[in-house]
């Protein structure tokens, strides 16, 4: 696939994203597994104990600062928004100090796709790499946080295998992805729960046009 191929696929892909969040809920999900622009969430649609939650990761996201440096290279440049786009939304999702430290770590190990192509290997991978690093970090800054991501790809990987015609796959995946999102659905922090009942009830990766 050619850099200039793949930026539109990405471009189109967010640019969705955004405009179909119109829903409070399906907006708070966006922001936190696809760590699209903040801006599209708005806190005065949220109940004032959620509100507070809302604004506490719209600070912590637009107060981090990335330290990888730009590469020249057009296409390794796609990779590396990819990644600050990866690193903010897990360092948004805690207060911890390390958080920001941690999140780069996260991805340095991930190596996260810049874009899917509609296949299961990205979502899939992602999904695998959440569960694994909640089960080495269960007390971490992150573990409120990666049973929603995780759900969220798990649910991803569920479709693209649906797509592929692999219905075992995506039966297999379908079942990791509603037990993650039991235990999103049962966080101790309000944010989460949220966004977890929320992709429940839509029961989609993205948003349904």
């Amino acid at each position: 696939m050619t850099f200039l191929m793949a930026a539109a696929i990405q471009a189109l892909a967010l640019m969705l994203v955004a405009q179909s969040a119109t829903d409070p809920g399906d907006a708070l999900i966006d922001a936190l597994v696809w760590g699209t622009d903040v801006t599209i969430v708005k806190p005065e649609m949220y109940t004032p104990p959620l509100r507070a939650e809302v604004e506490q990761y719209i600070r912590r996201a637009d107060a981090y600062r990335a330290k990888r440096s730009t590469p020249p290279d057009a296409e390794l440049k796609m990779v590396q928004v990819a990644q600050v786009r990866y690193e903010r939304r897990l360092a948004a999702a805690s207060g911890d100090v390390n958080a920001a430290a941690l999140a780069a770590a996260y991805v340095d190990r991930l190596r996260p796709c810049y874009e899917w192509e509609g296949f299961h290997d990205c979502p899939e991978h992602e999904a695998r790499f959440a569960d694994e690093y909640q089960a080495a970090h269960p007390s971490g800054p992150f573990s409120p946080y990666l049973p929603l991501l995780a759900a969220h790809r798990w649910l991803c990987t569920a479709e693209a295998f649906e797509y592929e015609g692999k219905p075992t796959d995506a039966e297999r995946s379908r079942r990791l992805y509603e037990e993650r999102l039991t235990i999103a659905r049962a966080s101790t922090v309000l944010l989460i729960r949220t966004a977890a009942e929320r992709l429940a009830a839509r029961g989609r990766c993205f948003v349904s046009r």
